[in-house]
């Protein structure tokens, strides 16, 4: 009997430990939209365009599509425009645009000064329901820039260029000791 209570307690502990383990689970993050008013996205928007989405490339954060820009509706937006967006999918607010498709644009300023947009931000291909709403309320449109912008995707921040100038300045001494040494033997 105090054998069969001495066995029990470490099973009765096994499994709490377990339900500890399982149930430790972080929960899915979903992307929640405030609004999908259009007028109200069009106000909130620094970057607005009308473009046919031409290509898309990505790393481990984010997928840049460039468009080829037909109509400026805001902000300072060029002929060719990286739009960049989450590359998590739909649980980080990510999007899937279609290579070919003409498309109302909605995007901020990210803090790397790239025009990003997202689910939330009302972006719409032709044809969607509020597509014309959405187009109505920015305004006339007028011509894109010139030339193409080109969002950077596998930034490096300022603490890998310091030691990669550190690694160059270091291997750059050795050098002119290594050629030193060389030309007073040789001398």
């Amino acid at each position: 009997m105090v054998a069969a209570r001495l066995l029990a307690v470490p099973a009765v502990l096994a499994v709490l430990a377990g339900g500890l383990v399982l149930g430790s689970a972080a929960p899915a993050a979903a992307c929640s939209c405030v609004t999908d008013d259009p007028v109200e996205l069009a106000d909130h928007a620094d970057v607005a365009f009308v473009g046919v989405l031409t290509s898309q490339r990505s790393d481990d954060e984010v997928v840049a599509h460039l468009f080829t820009v037909v109509d400026v509706l805001a902000g300072h937006v060029r002929h060719g425009q990286d739009v960049v967006t989450p590359n998590a999918g739909e649980a980080s607010c990510g999007v899937e645009w279609t290579t070919g498709t003409t498309m109302v644009v909605l995007g901020r300023i990210d803090e790397r000064g790239r025009v990003a947009s997202d689910l939330c931000s009302g972006s719409l291909p032709a044809g969607a329901a509020a597509y014309d709403a959405t187009v109505e309320a920015l305004g006339e449109p007028r011509d894109p820039l010139p030339g193409r912008s080109m969002a950077a995707l596998d930034p490096m921040d300022a603490q890998d260029v310091l030691w990669a100038a550190a690694l160059v300045g270091v291997v750059g001494a050795l050098g002119m000791v290594v050629v030193r040494r060389l030309t007073r033997r040789a001398g």
